[in-house]
């Protein structure tokens, strides 16, 4: 009984202690239990911070995404009142050039551009080209740039400016139209007339101050060498014409200056290409002239004639106010002077026909009024002691005795100015010189009548009408139809044509040599006036068309002179 109850004993010890190590793990357990709730709760803790965290920052995002989109609001906005603004803004060009480096095979240094009032650009290659076809800079004023109706982007877009084209500033409203011209250098001297403030000569005979400058070539221009500057004053002569421009992509109508007559006076004594010191000169435009060569080819039959004066003249490549006028011929104007025409202090130049004002008298047998060219505000007596000499001499020539060497016309005109006068005239067919328009005359006091200088042979040499190398005119008026009747007089005609039928040779030469020297200058000339459009057809160029000038009265000269010999010979 004792054994069982011991082992009773035993199992109730074994199951106390078997509880109780139960009962430890349990504790353990819950510790850890509760050690992963305190932990799963300070976790807790820390994500409902970091939640707020979050939703703070995202508050804060939100309210950063509203200024931004506020700043953008008004960004946009300021870009509307941008465009707006661009929109109704004048267009305007401020600048173009042609940069060297954009153009390597057409320029050897850069051409800047001048932008004249708010319609003209004028630009001048400083060396000589046939090729125009040119990329441009420009900055402007507005949205866009087009030329000639193609759009064009300063520095890459090529276009051809061999002749003026239309350069458009566009904005949305409004479009400006710029004429350009861009020339090149021709192998010419340049001569700038500047008017003060650059005022237009509109008003005929009357002058305009301002400034010239002759520069002998484009690369002493800015070195200063070759380069004459004078203070002048201006003088459009009449008649002063003006034109409309004719292209068709430009909407401008103004007229504007056509290619005049200009008187430039200076306000010194100067010296212009190495001739002698001198205070006027003409601008002549030579424009009833395809060659150009007319008056410079009469000038050189005076200069080897027994004139005593011939004008001096050189070709120019003109600017007026900054612009381009093309090829003019340069001229001494008919001065009384030691270096010009030298007839004393108180002698005459004498012009029947003058285009020129002055003091005017009438004589019985000349068919034009004569106009008293200097001195330039003849007296009283000046002009009655001339228009006396002129009646006398006219008497003189109509009367009975006139071929009387002694009382006869050569008492008072002097034979040999009147022989190579006409001769030239004659041999030229200068219907000017048919004592119509702009026929000189010279006298001293105390000398002789003489006929000269020569002036203005623009419409001579077949020019007027495809005129024919055969017929006198110049024998037709009164005063040398008369002249004809004396025996001496013809024996002279005879003598001295022969000597210039010998030197047409020496002529033809000089047409030759200033047709080569005004090669490029021509076609700088009908790039902008066109002269030769009319006659252009798919197969001739102006090239082409200037040779054929210069040939035609190269022609016309010899068969002119073959004629003339012809007939004095039968005299």
């Amino acid at each position: 009984m004792m054994k069982k109850n011991f082992v009773v004993l035993i199992v109730a010890v074994l199951c106390l202690s078997a509880c109780k190590t139960d009962l430890t793990d349990i504790e353990k357990r819950i510790e850890e239990i509760e050690r992963q709730g305190k932990e799963l709760e300070d976790a807790n803790k820390k994500l409902q911070e970091e939640s707020e965290e979050l939703k703070r920052q995202g508050e804060e995002l939100s309210e950063e995404a509203k200024k931004r989109q506020e700043e953008n609001e008004k960004i946009q906005q300021r870009l509307q009142e941008l465009g707006d603004s661009l929109n109704t803004v004048e267009p305007f060009l401020l600048s173009m050039e042609f940069v060297a480096a954009d153009n390597p095979y057409q320029l050897i240094e850069n051409t800047p551009c001048t932008i004249i009032g708010d319609s003209a650009v004028e630009c001048r290659i400083l060396n000589i080209t046939d090729d125009k076809q040119l990329i441009p800079r420009f900055t402007f004023q507005g949205s866009a740039v087009s030329i000639n109706g193609v759009e064009a982007e300063s520095g890459v877009t090529k276009f051809d400016f061999s002749t003026p084209v239309v350069l458009s500033v566009i904005t949305a409203k409004q479009i400006k139209d710029y004429v350009v011209y861009v020339n090149a250098y021709t192998g010419l001297p340049s001569a700038w007339v500047d008017t003060n403030g650059h005022a237009n000569v509109v008003n005929e005979n009357q002058y305009y101050g301002g400034s010239f400058k002759l520069i002998a070539s484009p690369t002493t221009a800015s070195e200063g060498a070759g380069v004459i500057k004078a203070s002048m004053k201006v003088m459009g002569l009449s008649p002063i014409k003006w034109y409309y421009p004719d292209y068709s992509i430009s909407t401008s109508t103004d007229k504007l200056p056509a290619k005049n007559t200009y008187m430039v006076k200076f306000n010194n004594n100067i010296s212009l290409f190495d001739e002698p010191n001198g205070v006027t000169w003409r601008l002549c435009p030579n424009n009833n002239d395809l060659t150009f060569l007319h008056n410079q080819t009469a000038f050189y039959m005076s200069q080897i004639s027994n004139l005593d004066y011939t004008p001096r003249a050189h070709f120019v490549d003109m600017f007026l106010n900054k612009k381009y006028y093309g090829v003019y011929t340069m001229v001494e104007r008919l001065e009384v002077s030691v270096n010009r025409v030298n007839v004393g202090n108180d002698g005459f130049i004498l012009s029947v026909g003058s285009s020129e004002r002055g003091s005017v008298f009438y004589t019985n047998y000349l068919e034009r009024p004569v106009t008293v060219l200097a001195p330039g505000s003849p007296s009283a007596e000046a002009v009655a002691y001339a228009s006396t000499f002129l009646q006398t001499a006219e008497n003189a020539l109509f009367s009975s005795n006139f071929s009387d060497a002694s009382t006869g016309w050569q008492k008072y005109m002097d034979i040999d100015s009147f022989v190579d006068w006409y001769l030239i005239n004659e041999i030229a067919k200068n219907y000017n010189g048919a004592f119509s328009a702009n026929c000189v005359m010279n006298l001293q006091r105390g000398g002789k009548l003489k006929m000269g200088p020569i002036w203005d042979f623009e419409e001579a040499f077949g020019n007027i009408s495809q005129s024919p190398a055969s017929g006198f005119v110049i024998k037709n008026v009164n005063w040398y139809a008369r002249l004809f009747q004396d025996p001496a007089f013809v024996a002279k005609v005879k003598e001295r044509f022969d000597y210039f039928y010998d030197h047409q040779q020496d002529i033809i030469s000089e047409i030759n040599s200033n047709a080569e020297y005004l090669r490029y200058a021509v076609l700088e000339n009908d790039h902008r006036w066109k002269n030769f459009d009319k006659y252009k057809s798919n197969s001739s160029d102006t090239r082409e068309l200037y040779g054929k000038a210069v040939g035609n009265m190269k022609n016309w000269l010899v068969s002119r002179m073959d004629w003339l010999k012809k007939e004095f010979d039968a005299i």
